[in-house]
């Protein structure tokens, strides 16, 4: 994405709010002498506490974005000219095990991200209001759509439907979420007023939830709808979709309806008038850029002059507009979604594309909160838009400080695959008779294993020319070792992707043992170490059924299935990491053959630390022409933070790492690679997400 400079005159106005805007706070404003209603959708005006509003919002995910960042990235939205800010709600986060929750004070490496409450109190602090979203589904090419592993563990379930075990754990989490923010709505009848929230989502883009024109599971709606007045949420009530595709089909009880959409701006905004010709419209979801998957040549981006064209589309139809993004982020640690390929049930090669780590989305701001050219149109577009503009207090926008290339990470010491595997506890280890999925296993106090990797493992004689097959598709990226070396080629490009073996996109592949099978006559561990890549977050209801590991069919060797397997759930924890002690001296020399490592090194940043405390953002470079190509496929560990994936197929070639994450001194970074690696790793100032191209 091209990054412009902010001319210096926009900068010079803006560091006086009066010259951009006037001195009365939006609170002030629209609590006047009293608050006596909420938010209402009546004609072709929303109206707050009885006043005119132009909902003027933009996506910020907090679970995606380093707390330390909060406040900043919140005074950016402001200065743009946002008035609100619109949040989802990742369930899979607040409850990582059935009944255990995590609002902030948990133990995982998101916890610091999870306290949505403050979240919230910080978006009133800062003059905004807000839209709640809050699930139990949010699709946000996040993992699952925000939807626990867990839940996979029972058979059957039905998702986003009214089957009774999947709502009585919808039920749960929004009572949990609800409970810690119905005190911050703007107006109730009976209790607290003067918070940010005044609109609440049910469930999301449900009208594509299913197949053709059939009906939607509308009781399903309807008891969400329940579910969030009796947890006490008053406010105005909302649904999201694309009205030319699925028109009012995921609406209920004429509940205002909003509209989701980026091309065919006219067309839609066109037919959510007609389908709601006596309310305002508001646009939920302008999408501004897009979202980019593995394996794909490029990065997607919507230019400058099209995101103005869409914009004045939408202003000129007199509408509000949520920015969905308005500021990306990251999807850390294993958290990003994936995608279906096709519609409507049919699906196209390979169908399942997982996300890749960056969450950038071409948005107005960067990953790392840079100001873009689309920032620039937005703050002008919104001044000339807004009655209120001129009356409200704008604050000048905040400087960001640029990223820094930090000095080179050499990497002395690793533990190898074997040697990896070893060190997993015995409590981790279930033998199961067939190939059993990570969701099945009874670890973590019946919940299964939700993330990583799982090894099925079987000692047995291995002759060459065997044959070894996988019925069905592995789910999703599969490593054949035997005795610890890896004897199957890796998957590194689109042409690997759609036929090598080991690839999700190869069903009931085959491969014929040929190496490395020395004294196996008597027996040899035959290890298949399978990576979940992270599930699907949209799709048709069936694609909801997405187990990890094998379990499509049996293994075979020679056409015989083999049974009896020890599972080995690899869920590369942090804390699990921080327990190793079997570290090697490391060479690359040595190392030059595929197969799964760990490698350790150390990140020296010298002093002094900026005043507020933040060292600057960096981006690990795994495209650069020393060393960083051998960088095939992996995950990258911080001080004990996992920052996401990283893959030599694009099109990102680039690792955001917060200054946050990083402390003067010493600073650990742990990778595991699941091919080949380098003995050095580069970083960079300037983020690279492959060739920009439009999405269309």
């Amino acid at each position: 994405m091209e990054l412009k400079l902010i001319p210096f005159w926009i900068l010079l106005l803006s560091s006086s709010s009066g010259i951009l805007g006037g001195d009365v706070s939006l609170y002030e404003y629209f609590q006047g002498d009293g608050i006596t209603e909420g938010l209402t959708a009546n004609g072709d005006e929303f109206k707050l506490n009885g006043k005119d509003l132009k909902i003027l919002s933009g996506s910020f995910h907090y679970f995606r974005v380093h707390p330390s960042f909060w406040k900043t990235r919140l005074q950016q939205f402001k200065a743009a000219g946002l008035n609100t800010v619109d949040v989802y709600v990742p369930w899979n986060l607040h409850e990582p095990q059935r009944g255990e929750f995590d609002f902030g004070d948990g133990s995982s490496q998101f916890s610091p991200f999870l306290n949505i409450t403050l979240f919230l109190e910080m978006i009133r602090d800062e003059d905004m209001l807000a839209l709640l979203r809050p699930g139990p589904y949010i699709c946000g090419e996040w993992e699952f759509g925000g939807i626990p592993g867990w839940m996979l563990h029972d058979h059957p379930m039905f998702f986003r439907s009214s089957f009774g075990p999947y709502q009585e754990r919808a039920e749960i989490i929004l009572h949990e979420v609800i409970s810690r923010v119905k005190h911050l709505q703007f107006y109730t009848e009976s209790g607290s007023k003067g918070g940010p929230l005044i609109m609440t989502q049910i469930e999301n883009e449900y009208g594509n939830y299913g197949y053709g024109d059939h009906p939607r599971d509308k009781e399903h709606l309807k008891f969400l709808k329940s579910v969030l007045r009796q947890e006490g949420i008053e406010t105005l009530l909302f649904t999201s979709d694309t009205p030319t595709l699925t028109g009012d089909w995921g609406n209920i009880d004429y509940e205002l309806m909003t509209a989701n959409f980026k091309w065919k701006s006219e067309q839609e905004l066109q037919r959510i008038k007609e389908l709601r010709p006596n309310a305002p419209i508001l646009v939920s979801e302008f999408w501004p850029g897009w979202f980019d998957h593995w394996f794909e040549p490029n990065h997607n981006i919507l230019s400058e002059e099209d995101f103005r064209v869409i914009l004045g589309n939408i202003f000129n139809v007199n509408a509000s507009v949520n920015f969905y993004m308005f500021h990306g982020g990251t999807n850390f640690a294993f958290m990003n979604g994936a995608n279906i390929l096709g519609y409507s049930g049919a699906e196209l090669s390979p169908s399942y594309v997982p996300d890749v780590t960056s969450y950038d989305y071409d948005a107005p701001l960067t990953e790392s909160g840079q100001y873009t050219a689309k920032y620039n149109a937005t703050a002008e577009m919104i001044a000339a838009y807004d009655p209120l503009y001129d009356l409200l207090s704008h604050p000048p926008m905040p400087a960001i400080a640029p990223a820094s290339t930090y000095s080179d990470v050499s990497f002395t010491e690793f533990i190898p695959y074997w040697d990896i595997i070893e060190k997993i506890p015995e409590q981790f280890r279930e033998v199961l008779a067939k190939p059993t999925p990570m969701e099945k296993l009874e670890i973590n106090n019946g919940n299964g294993q939700s993330y990583g990797y799982i090894v099925y493992r079987k000692t047995l004689p291995l002759l060459p020319g065997m044959v070894l097959k996988i019925r069905g598709h592995p789910r999703d990226l599969v490593q054949v070792m035997v005795n610890g070396v890896e004897v199957n080629p890796p998957v590194l490009s689109v042409g690997d992707l759609l036929r090598n073996f080991g690839s999700w996109a190869v069903r009931d592949a085959e491969f014929e043992l040929l190496s490395h099978l020395e004294g196996c006559e008597a027996g040899c561990t035959l290890d298949l170490m399978v990576e979940n890549l992270g599930r699907a977050n949209f799709g048709s209801p069936h694609n909801f059924d997405q187990k990890k590991g094998l379990w499509e069919g049996d293994v075979l060797l020679d056409d015989q299935p083999l049974d009896d397997w020890e599972h080995i759930a690899v869920e590369m924890k942090p804390e699990w990491l921080a327990t190793l002690d079997n570290w090697q001296p490391y060479s690359l020399e040595d190392n030059l053959h595929y197969g799964p490592r760990l490698l350790k090194g150390s990140l020296t940043v010298e002093g002094p630390v900026p005043e507020n405390g933040l060292l600057p953002d960096t981006f690990f470079d795994y495209d650069c022409d020393e060393g960083c190509m051998d960088w095939k496929h992996g995950a990258v560990f911080v001080n004990g933070f996992n920052i996401g994936r990283y893959h030599q197929a694009g099109p990102q070639k680039s690792l955001y790492i917060p200054g946050p994450l990083l402390h003067e001194g010493e600073n650990e970074i742990i990778v595991f690679e699941n091919y080949l690696g380098s003995d050095v790793m580069k970083f960079t100032n300037i983020p690279n997400y492959g060739r920009p191209v439009k999405h269309v």
